[in-house]
């Protein structure tokens, strides 16, 4: 298990990836801690830390599935708008609709919120086996849109999975508002 972190929060902090991996999933499963590996947002060197992450995944034979959401402005992971469609594991400064977003995390206050974050690249989820993003809820529409409907472009980075060749995209009814009618049926009937 592989997962990015935000940086300058600390592992036990309520609001890291850490923390909420083993509240809402790690303890209810059957994991071997040494098989549980969280970005380190905290230490010393990040570049070694990211470089060393991409190693880990290498060691471990790969991702075998790659999960997770999209913001609505399309990003998966933290990697916004603009980033590359081959980047690997590296720190990524936030763009304000994420911070904005995120906090809530945070008791709504701006300054608490990380400006920097680790992450998986597009192109080291790109070399996952499969891939899974999930879409909920009307605010993300437009992105699903330009992820399926529309090309590949790095301004909407979930659109680079339309070059995978196992990916799946699971959204809500609300999700599907801004697809062409066309495209829903083509889905609904696979």
């Amino acid at each position: 298990m592989f997962r990015l972190q935000h940086i300058g929060i600390p592992r036990d902090h309520d609001q890291s990836y850490h923390s909420f991996m083993w509240e809402n999933f790690f303890k209810h499963i059957d994991i071997n801690p040494a098989n549980a590996h969280i970005l380190d947002g905290n230490a010393p060197n990040l570049e070694v830390e990211c470089q060393q992450y991409e190693e880990k995944i290498k060691e471990a034979g790969g991702i075998e599935l790659f999960m997770g959401g999209i913001g609505p402005d399309g990003h998966i992971a933290f990697n916004e708008p603009g980033s590359s469609l081959v980047s690997r594991t590296r720190v990524k400064t936030l763009n304000q609709e994420t911070i904005t977003a995120n906090a809530r995390f945070f008791d709504n206050d701006m300054s608490k919120v990380p400006k920097q974050a680790l992450t998986v690249g597009v192109g080291t989820v790109m070399d996952s086996r499969e891939v899974m993003v999930l879409i909920t809820g009307s605010h993300k529409a437009y992105a699903l849109h330009m992820a399926i409907e529309e090309g590949v472009n790095h301004m909407w980075t979930v659109s680079a999975f339309q070059q995978h060749p196992r990916t799946i995209m699971l959204c809500d009814e609300d999700a599907t508002l801004e697809l062409k009618v066309k495209t829903v049926k083509y889905f609904k009937i696979q």
